[in-house]
């Protein structure tokens, strides 16, 4: 087979660094274009594959027809390695133009598989001796086997490790919604839940469940992991508390300040020379993206080590919006800003914690106006977008190039000091942790005439299965 030296050839930009990214990848991978031809692959692909087989026909010919990814295993020819595929369509137009491919070594996992049917007993023996309560089921939710104490906290909910008896009746529904989602789809999920025992006190668990394949890729069964996290709970809630009471302490002294300044600004204690003037309103900027920074820091501090949970309820989006939009007038005045919002909402209402969602508008806001050039307009825009409520606003501000743009949602990335601002790349970053909990996403584009847009959009459905029940910074 003919080597491809450039794989997305030469007018495609940025081809250099995307080359970098396909040379080092750690397994396979390779593209192809609409007629199945390849048209790229880094080394591995040639030294483990080298080959098509009438499978791989057919799975190439269906992504053309559906334009879905799939996720298939191949064999390698080196050292008969069993690697995970996953094909994915890049359309333009609706239309498929390319399909690139992926690789993922699963041999391991393969192979205890097959240990696990060819030895059953010898696992049993692993198992017992295993101190986590870890067990399989098959696909119509019967017992299989697990480590030692598994089974009973299958059959009656008791914790030996923990000595705790759970409630498991109350679980009925959610463990079959969850066993019927893993099967279906395929894949695992994770999630923690508040389980109560028998004598109603709280008990927090975190819950894994993943899909126990045979060679074709059909489900037969389910593996399932279980974890007490109540003291992972009660030093999470001390931590918050101590940060709750850190970020207080913290605070006052830097709102003083800001209060004290305006009042000198506005001649309280006698008039100010103007050279004195600026410098206070100087001063009372700094101030103000000092208590703006803390407010961020703070945060992603909290959560550093731990999981905020989300609190979904019905939100009004535009009451949040004009609410944030009102807390944000001071900083947009002083920039000689105005904010105006269009809402064209048939459906206004999302389905989020309305402390996290006004999190993510309050740092979009701030951005908005902290970048945008001064004496402008600022539009805020909601709509609707299929089954998704969206919140997007529009400053004139520097043009940011297309490889900065998804650099942007990236921790701790911050293009503040080119234009003389103070920022640390807290805000955005936090806000797509945030929508993409709610099975969101979060969306920026740039235009050559100074226009700038960044949105995000949520899920309007309260039976949002890709939303998550808590969110790690």
């Amino acid at each position: 087979m003919e080597r491809v030296e450039n794989p997305l050839g030469d007018n495609v930009n940025y081809a250099g660094i995307i080359n970098k990214f396909i040379n080092s990848y750690p397994d396979a991978i390779w593209f192809k274009n609409r007629n199945l031809k390849i048209i790229g692959a880094n080394d591995l692909y040639y030294e483990y594959f080298n080959y098509e087989t009438p499978e791989t026909a057919e799975i190439d010919n269906q992504i053309l027809q559906s334009g879905c990814n799939r996720i298939f295993n191949m064999h390698s020819r080196r050292e008969n390695r069993i690697l995970s595929v996953t094909a994915t369509p890049v359309k333009n137009k609706e239309q498929v133009e390319y399909i690139v491919y992926t690789s993922k070594d699963i041999t391991c996992q393969e192979e205890l598989k097959e240990r696990f049917f060819m030895n059953k007993y010898q696992l049993n023996a692993l198992l017992e001796n295993v101190p986590e309560l870890i067990y399989m089921k098959a696909a119509d939710g019967k017992y299989i086997t697990g480590t030692k104490y598994s089974k009973e906290f299958f059959e009656k909910g008791f914790d030996c490790f923990h000595k705790t008896h759970l409630d498991m009746d109350s679980l009925k529904n959610s463990n079959l919604y969850e066993d019927n989602f893993v099967i279906e789809n395929n894949s695992a999920i994770s999630n923690e839940k508040e389980i109560k025992d028998i004598d109603g006190i709280p008990h927090w668990y975190k819950i894994y469940k993943a899909p126990i394949n045979t060679y074709n890729g059909s489900v037969i069964g389910i593996i399932v992991m279980i974890n007490n996290i109540d003291d992972e709970k009660i030093l999470q809630a001390q931590r918050e508390t101590f940060v709750a009471s850190l970020g207080h302490d913290l605070k006052n002294p830097t709102l003083a300040q800001i209060r004290a300044i305006e009042l000198l600004l506005k001649g309280n204690f006698g008039n100010i020379p103007k050279e004195q003037k600026d410098i206070l309103e100087m001063l009372l900027d700094s101030c103000r993206y000092m208590k703006a920074m803390l407010s961020s820091l703070l945060a992603t501090y909290r959560n550093e080590r731990g999981a905020v949970a989300l609190n979904y309820e019905e939100v009004m989006l535009p009451e949040l919006t004009t609410e944030c939009i009102g807390e944000m007038v001071y900083l947009a005045k002083d920039k000689g800003i105005n904010i105006e919002l269009e809402q064209t909402c048939k459906n206004p209402v999302i389905f989020g914690d309305k402390v996290q969602i006004k999190r993510v508008i309050m740092n979009l806001m701030s951005n908005g106006i902290k970048y945008a050039y001064k004496d402008s307009v600022i539009k805020v825009k909601l709509y609707n977008e299929s089954d998704y409520t969206c919140f997007q606003f529009e400053n004139n501000s520097p043009y940011i190039q297309p490889d900065k743009r998804e650099a942007i949602f990236a921790q701790y990335v911050s293009f503040a000091e080119a234009h003389k601002e103070l920022g640390i790349g807290l805000g955005l970053y936090t806000s797509k942790k945030i929508v993409d909990a709610h099975g969101g996403s979060m969306f920026v584009k740039s235009f050559e005439d100074e226009r700038n847009i960044f949105g995000f959009r949520i899920p309007n459905t309260k039976d949002n299965i890709c939303a998550a029940k808590s969110v790690s910074f």
